[in-house]
């Protein structure tokens, strides 16, 4: 087998269930359930060469209401919804090779509307980054991943994206964001799995490596420690058997994890100062409360995990994420489920939060892109949709133009190609529009024009909710000037569906 990547971060995330069960009597049990009925939890052994679909249904519901002051912001929600596929190729008494098939379609149940589903095409430009539709893991007897097969590959792919000339020639400087992602993937190529398929390392943590026997109720704690940034935060994890379904033939367990508050400020504070100066003149409108908020931080994971009591595989979880600091607060919820059985658990809590009407924007099938480069811009689209699919769907509503006024418009360094742009902060009021619109208009090519001329025709990948526009394709002394020419009092952009 591939000698596995020593990470000390993956060695972290991992806050050991199977080891709980295989060898709960050297773990100290917090309130065990001595009475309660005891369950044999076998040890995972999946077929060899079976291929296994798993749905996977995310949502992030962001709230950045604290800074923009609106209620509008108080709950944007994004979501995704996939099918990928995986298979055990290989075993022996170390550790497994296991083959994951990457899609970013959408799966044939899901309907609504391409706004509902934002993450789709944003995972299809993670793919289109690492160059990749499956992924090879070698893993240990939980399938925990421990290395990544053709590593090799991806980075020749990252490199060859990184050295692709800008705009006007640039080339990317060293210190870039995709010079950071690419020289990350060659210290450590497991960081791909982080990206396109996180959910093995959760369901790794219900499937033992070891039969056990554990009692209903029992519950354990397990300390350990996580990185955020370049720090390390030690973490609490509270573990409890919560129960066993004697006709399903499945157990479920449950984990609470906490993080230490002044290890996590300490991690995150340079990020929320820059937070803070990014935003000047609304950060000194704060009130000490206010202030108070975007200075603390806090982290919290609830995850239930359902696992086969047939062959120890993890057939569900749910796993729900809380982040709050500099004044947001993001909560991430995936579910799980393996398509052979029906889920049990709840869906993610904003799954049917209403984000756009279904009848302002084209169906996804319609507007599978094709990202060309890392920052995932693509004047062209191209349908996958089966034809039943495409016949189905309405043709795309028409939008309106809107025209948006500008608080502040400067040129600053554009961090990847290092050439000068235009950065635009919008008002609060039109921030909401163009938010409106960048939804409604997602997969599909626009305009952006001050006066009669036209700056940029980008392609909608994704909402732009936070007011912020970067215009790019001048040289300094022009960029100077359309930055002069945005800053008069009077001074406005149109939006508009391209001809």
């Amino acid at each position: 087998m591939q000698a596995p990547i020593n990470d000390d971060r993956y060695r972290r995330l991992r806050l050991l269930i199977p080891l709980a069960v295989a060898l709960g009597s050297h773990l100290t049990l917090i309130g065990a359930a001595q009475a309660g009925e005891s369950v044999t939890v076998p040890r995972y052994q999946p077929e060899i060469g079976t291929v296994h679909t798993y749905r996977i249904q995310k949502t992030t519901e962001s709230d950045m209401s604290l800074w923009f002051d609106k209620p509008e912001a108080a709950a944007i929600v994004m979501r995704g919804d996939f099918r990928q596929q995986t298979a055990v190729v290989s075993r022996d008494d170390k550790g497994m090779r296991v083959r994951w098939m990457l899609s970013a379609d959408l799966p044939a149940a899901a309907l609504s509307a391409a706004d509902s589903f934002a993450m789709n095409p944003q995972y299809a430009n993670s793919l289109a980054a690492y160059g990749v539709q499956q992924l090879e893991l070698e893993t240990d007897l939980t399938g925990y991943p421990t290395a990544l097969v053709g590593s090799d590959q991806i980075i020749a792919h990252m490199a060859s994206l990184v050295a692709t000339s800008g705009a006007g020639g640039a080339t990317v400087p060293a210190d870039s964001v995709a010079s950071q992602m690419l020289q990350a993937v060659k210290d450590n190529p497991l960081k791909v799995v982080d990206v396109l398929i996180p959910e093995v390392i959760t369901l790794s943590l219900g499937q033992a490596s070891q039969e056990g026997i554990t009692d209903i109720g029992s519950a354990w704690t397990v300390k350990g420690d996580e990185s955020v940034g370049d720090a390390i935060v030690p973490a609490t994890s509270d573990w409890k058997f919560e129960s066993a379904d004697s006709v399903r033939r499945t157990a479920t367990f449950s984990m609470k994890q906490s993080f230490d508050a002044a290890a996590l400020q300490s991690a995150v504070n340079a990020r929320v100062e820059k937070m803070i100066a990014g935003f000047g003149e609304r950060a000194s409108q704060l009130t000490d409360e206010q202030m108070a908020r975007v200075r603390s931080s806090q982290k919290s994971r609830d995850l239930t995990l359902v696992v086969s009591l047939q062959d120890g595989s993890t057939v569900e979880a749910l796993d729900s994420v809380m982040v709050d600091t500099a004044g947001t607060k993001l909560t991430i919820v995936t579910h799980i489920w393996r398509d052979d059985q029906l889920p049990t658990l709840p869906e993610p809590p904003a799954w049917k939060a209403k984000t756009v009407s279904a009848q302002s924007v084209s169906p996804l099938g319609q507007t599978t892109m094709q990202p060309s480069d890392l920052e995932g811009f693509s004047s062209e689209a191209r349908s996958d949709a089966p034809a039943e699919q495409q016949a189905a769907a309405e043709p795309p509503k028409a939008i309106a133009p809107i025209s948006l006024k500008i608080a502040k418009a400067e040129t600053t360094r554009d961090p990847l190609y290092g050439e000068t742009v235009v950065s635009i902060v919008l008002t609060p009021e039109s921030a909401k529009v163009f938010g409106d619109f960048t939804r409604a208009a997602i997969g599909r090519k626009t305009q952006l024009l001050v006066g009669e001329t036209v700056l940029l025709e980008p392609v909608v990948r994704e909402p732009i909710l936070q007011g912020m526009i970067t215009i790019n394709g001048f040289d300094k002394t022009k960029a100077q000037s359309l930055a002069e020419q945005l800053s008069t009092p009077t001074a406005a952009i149109t939006v508009r569906l391209a001809p």
